[in-house]
């Protein structure tokens, strides 16, 4: 009876885990980002020194590489689990909260891999808070209403300037 209560709660856990950002509404539902994608994005605006944002980071996969290649990342998670991985993982920055309610004058980059839905939200937010010369990079979905700079449709990574 208490293995079976367990392996219950360990399944709801699991499936919040995955979906919490969605049903929250929040951001997207857990999905990994493409390394090729972010480091094509990164090295063509040369990240080495600026303050790169990833909003919404998981495991920190991209703040690792943001890191490696010589950036001051912050990751953005409102996901607990996810938060304390990334945390402990990426050895930088790693604020537990909502990224539309996380502060972004700081920023030099913006990674995203949101839903288009999400991304339009983000959008204004964005034009309200970056700095001129700002980068967004968003990883499969376009972001209405920023300057687009730069695009690799293989990838699937689009590169907007504020």
């Amino acid at each position: 009876m208490i293995y079976v209560a367990a392996v219950a709660v360990a399944a709801i856990v699991a499936v919040l885990h995955f979906l919490w950002p969605y049903l929250v509404g929040r951001g997207g539902a857990y999905s990994t980002s493409s390394r090729r994608a972010a480091e094509w994005a990164f090295r063509r605006i040369g990240v080495a020194g600026k303050k790169v944002y990833d909003l919404g980071c998981g495991y920190g996969g991209v703040l690792a590489l943001a890191k490696a290649m010589g950036a001051v990342p912050v990751g953005v998670e409102i996901d607990p689990v996810r938060w304390l991985v990334c945390a402990l993982r990426c050895g930088c920055r790693v604020v537990l909260g909502d990224m539309f309610k996380t502060p972004l004058r700081d920023a030099d980059v913006v990674y995203i891999f949101q839903w288009p839905s999400v991304n339009a939200r983000l959008a204004e937010k964005f034009r309200r808070e970056l700095r001129s010369g700002a980068y967004v990079v968003s990883y499969m979905w376009e972001v209405p209403g920023l300057r687009l700079v730069a695009y690799n449709p293989a990838l699937r990574v689009y590169v907007y300037q504020v």
